[in-house]
């Protein structure tokens, strides 16, 4: 009798695990089954976005306006002051004075150099330049405390204008010989208020060769001069490297003081200007201008903080889906992707929905690829095997975000222009 309740028991022992491997492989399978189709609802909404990202590229380059090329009649009556705030810029700021010097077609202008606390060469190169009439040289003297970036210098400059058209300009952006002359002309033809220019981005390294043009498929599908002259999208932008303004109308907005606090102080003034209703339009000036956005990975790394680190201390909720939108856009499709293949090879999955999940992850990454592609070439920037970079450009973009939204709390800083800014203290 023992015995056979010994064999009973070890039945129903072996019955009852059986039963707790089959039940448990079933949820495995069910669970795996849910969360690869929740997987591929999210690598098919990121293969949405690129695509919609890679049309809006495309209408862009094609249709967005570039600068008139005729002479107005009131074109020579016109006194441009070119205002061009300056901080540690040695290595950019002859260059940029030299293009200005070499305008043709055009002689009535001032050009206002406004240092702000340079501790390099700047000065020392600037005193070449002193002895020509047409360039005025003054130092912004001690920025107030609730002033950043370069929003004191150019307030100074403009100060010092003698111009009723304003043109402000960066010291690393260099200037065709007929920059001032499309641009002015284009801006007397319209009747505008204010013109700013798409410029031509200089990729100085080989790290921001590979990654900057990820960021610049955002940057310039959303600011796309599309995008920004209609009337009926509430987003206005100036490219802070040129945009031409009225002395009056940029009087009627508070001047930079309106934007004083802002780091990113283009994209405020831009939308400041379209709210009140001034004729503001974007036209593509890769032909008369080019510009530094990122010098090195170091200046890289810290612009893409002062994207995202004024926006979390403003909305914090905003900064923080942005940077999950960017995440789930930039990395996630690779990590999905790799996960498929995971599955695949390693653990003998192939059911239908990890086969559809590698398809799909796989047709997202195509398109991060050829969207940068594309970029590259019609920017035509630099060579277009850079878009195998594609991957790195992704994840640094995405890291950058994620690791500024979680050290804000603790160090909300960002480095500009060798100066700190700490938001945890101005917020």
């Amino acid at each position: 009798m023992p015995v056979n309740n010994k064999i009973i028991f070890n039945l129903i022992l072996n019955s009852t695990s059986y039963l707790y491997c089959l039940a448990y492989s079933q949820i495995v399978i069910i669970s795996g089954f849910f969360l690869n189709i929740f997987f591929s609802i999210l690598v098919i909404g990121s293969l949405a976005i690129w695509t919609s990202l890679f049309f809006a590229l495309k209408k862009s380059f094609h249709s967005s306006p570039y600068l008139l090329k005729k002479t107005h009649p009131d074109f020579n009556k016109i006194f441009v002051s070119i205002i061009i705030p300056v901080r540690n810029e040695e290595k950019f700021i002859k260059q940029c004075l030299s293009s200005l010097l070499e305008q043709q077609s055009f002689n009535n202008y001032e050009i206002i150099v406004v240092d702000d606390g340079s501790s390099d060469n700047t000065m020392k190169i600037l005193e070449f330049f002193k002895n020509d009439p047409r360039i005025k040289i003054y130092e912004a003297g001690e920025k107030p405390d609730d002033w950043v970036g370069k929003n004191w210098p150019c307030y100074i400059g403009y100060k010092k204008s003698r111009g009723q058209v304003l043109l402000f300009t960066d010291a690393d952006t260099i200037h065709s010989p007929q920059s001032i002359h499309d641009s002015l002309n284009t801006f007397l033809f319209e009747k505008l208020d204010v013109l700013t220019a798409v410029p031509n981005l200089i990729y100085p390294s080989f790290m921001v060769k590979m990654v900057l043009p990820i960021l610049s498929i955002f940057m310039f599908s959303r600011y796309s001069p599309l995008r920004v002259n209609d009337p009926k999208i509430k987003l206005g932008y100036l490219f802070g490297s040129f945009f031409i303004i009225s002395k009056k109308v940029y009087e009627k907005i508070g001047t930079h003081e309106s934007v004083k606090a802002e780091i990113v102080e283009d994209g405020a003034l831009g939308q400041k200007i379209k709210d009140s209703g001034y004729r503001l339009r974007m036209f593509r000036g890769e032909k008369i201008i080019s510009a530094y956005w990122a010098r090195d990975f170091s200046t890289l790394w810290n612009s893409l903080k002062r994207l995202i680190i004024p926006i979390y201390f403003n909305n914090k909720k905003n900064s923080i889906l942005m940077t999950v939108g960017v995440f789930m856009l930039m990395l996630l499709p690779f990590i999905i992707c790799f996960y498929s293949v995971v599955c695949i090879i390693y653990i003998k999955d192939l059911s239908i929905t990890t086969i559809l999940l590698f398809i799909f992850s796989i047709a997202s990454i195509l398109s991060v690829y050829l969207t940068n592609y594309y970029q590259l070439k019609r920017a035509d920037t630099h060579n277009v095997l850079y878009s195998v970079g594609s991957p790195l450009g992704c994840f640094v973009v995405s890291i950058s975000f994620i690791y500024s939204i979680l050290s804000s709390e603790k160090n909300g800083v960002v480095k500009w222009r060798d100066r700190i800014y700490n938001y945890n203290k101005s917020y």
